[in-house]
């Protein structure tokens, strides 16, 4: 498995001198994500608040990885309840999304994308393809920095924004929620085209 954050960094070594189990940060992640959509729905400042959840999120991530990798004996309830919970968390970013006024087509068919995209990569790995040496721009870092630009975006002008705040507040998320399925679909586009050139002879 690979990880994002090397294990002889700072960020690394600290992670694992918490001695978390991996379980136990998917479920903070995923708690911080399902904050999210209540943070919007509260509105105004509160909108800020998504952006430290995003960050935790992040970190979740970044630390589940390392823990995996690391663990020598990971439960198989957590290999498989992982992946919903990533695609939970990323049902409530696009719910938030949602709520601050991005179009519902558009909301669906990012979603759809992503599911796509775990999917194939999911597969390919099954079929004995474990590293497929490229980083796309489907990764689940990449949704969670845009989203981050988007809530961040909703935040600054729900303070800001006076009379015009809705206005420009749909603005701007329908941007981050076009931005995410464009880069859904290129990412998609990418794995596939990999996926296809390693499954070429068979």
């Amino acid at each position: 498995m690979r990880t994002r954050v090397p294990a002889d960094s700072l960020v690394g070594r600290v992670i694992l001198s918490t001695r978390f189990q991996p379980g136990a940060v998917v479920g903070v992640g995923l708690i911080a994500s399902l904050l999210i959509p209540l943070c919007v729905l509260l509105g105004g400042p509160i909108i800020l608040v998504s952006l430290p959840l995003i960050a935790i999120t992040a970190l979740a991530d970044a630390s589940y990885a390392l823990l995996a990798a690391r663990s020598t004996s990971l439960s198989r309830r957590v290999l498989v309840f992982e992946p919903l919970g990533a695609r939970i968390s990323e049902g409530a970013w696009l719910l938030a999304l949602w709520f601050l006024g991005a179009p519902g087509w558009a909301v669906t068919i990012t979603g759809a994308l992503c599911w796509l995209y775990v999917l194939t990569r999911s597969r390919a790995r099954q079929v004995g393809l474990r590293d497929l040496g490229m980083t796309t721009l489907g990764e689940r870092s990449v949704r969670e920095f845009v989203v981050a630009l988007g809530l961040g975006a909703a935040g600054v002008i729900a303070v800001a924004g006076g009379g015009q705040y809705q206005e420009w507040t749909g603005g701007a998320i329908t941007v981050t929620v076009t931005a995410w399925m464009l880069l859904a679909a290129l990412g998609l586009l990418q794995l596939v085209i990999v996926v296809a050139t390693a499954l070429r002879n068979d």
